[in-house]
């Protein structure tokens, strides 16, 4: 029997390449394309989204847009942790690519396979691959499926290819090539970025600063923490307010120290940044 084949897309330059090559024939035909949508990507990125979304389907591919929210319940109305930094380090435990993106997409592929949910029983073993679009130079990211239904599966790795691949062949095949896809609020966001963000799209930059200011003292975000003071929270890595960060003097230094590639801080789910 062959397993269902789903991909989870992040509407990135790595997961964006993988759902082409399969529409294209240069891979496997996938059941579905899902994407979890955090209800606060930045609009570049829903662009994007809604460009290779007509293109898949016009291409017979199925694409489902999955959601748990609006990732700025977070502090508001859960106990749920972004990876904040704070004014000894951090960043703090993430918890919002669990809760915002592995669980809505899961929760997907148990109804496309037929069953429930949020209650057993559960898939048989093995029946399903999950396509996850990480590349070569970032390999160390790739982890088993926690749950027996699903095995996940990565094709560019498979081909070794890297970023620069993929982006190499979307221009090749005159596809549009993405930006990175994170949350506008994503505190693993280098200096260059957030500079970029307020260049570019000055009200998402201005809502960052809104939403890092509101959590300065969220008392939520420390839950469970026995033995520890409450630290102010901070979007940026600098562990300074966003709106006093020196962002063309960090994004500088980035560049001095590390050339054009810039390395971030990468989620090591697999789900973000993809």
């Amino acid at each position: 029997m062959v397993k269902k084949r789903f991909l989870a897309w992040g509407c990135g330059v790595q997961s964006t390449t993988l759902a082409a090559m399969s529409a294209l024939g240069e891979l496997e035909p996938l059941d579905a394309v899902i994407t979890a949508d955090t209800g606060w990507e930045r609009q570049v990125t829903y662009e994007l989204r809604d460009w290779y979304t007509e293109w898949l389907c016009d291409q017979g591919v199925r694409v489902e847009v999955v959601t748990a929210g609006h990732i700025r319940r977070l502090g508001a109305e859960t106990t749920l942790r972004l990876p904040f930094w704070t004014d000894s380090g951090g960043p703090l435990r993430r918890e919002c690519t669990r809760f915002f993106k592995v669980k809505p997409i899961r929760r997907r592929i148990r109804e496309l396979l037929g069953y429930d949910a949020h209650r057993p029983p559960h898939p048989p073993g093995g029946s399903c691959e999950l396509w996850i679009g990480i590349s070569l130079d970032e390999w160390p990211r790739a982890k088993l499926s926690r749950v027996k239904y699903m095995v996940h599966r990565w094709p560019l790795l498979e081909r070794r290819l890297t970023r620069r691949d993929c982006m190499d062949w979307l221009e090749a095949k005159g596809l549009p090539v993405p930006s990175r896809s994170a949350c506008v609020c994503c505190p693993y966001r280098q200096a260059s970025e957030w500079l970029a963000m307020k260049e570019d799209a000055p009200e998402e930059f201005t809502e960052a600063i809104a939403f890092d200011e509101w959590n300065r003292r969220n008392p939520l975000a420390w839950r469970d923490r026995k033995g520890l003071k409450a630290e102010a929270l901070y979007l940026y890595q600098g562990g300074v307010p966003l709106a006093e960060a020196d962002l063309e003097g960090d994004a500088a230094r980035e560049r001095q120290r590390y050339g054009i590639q810039i390395p971030m801080f990468l989620c090591e789910s697999g789900y973000c940044w993809i």
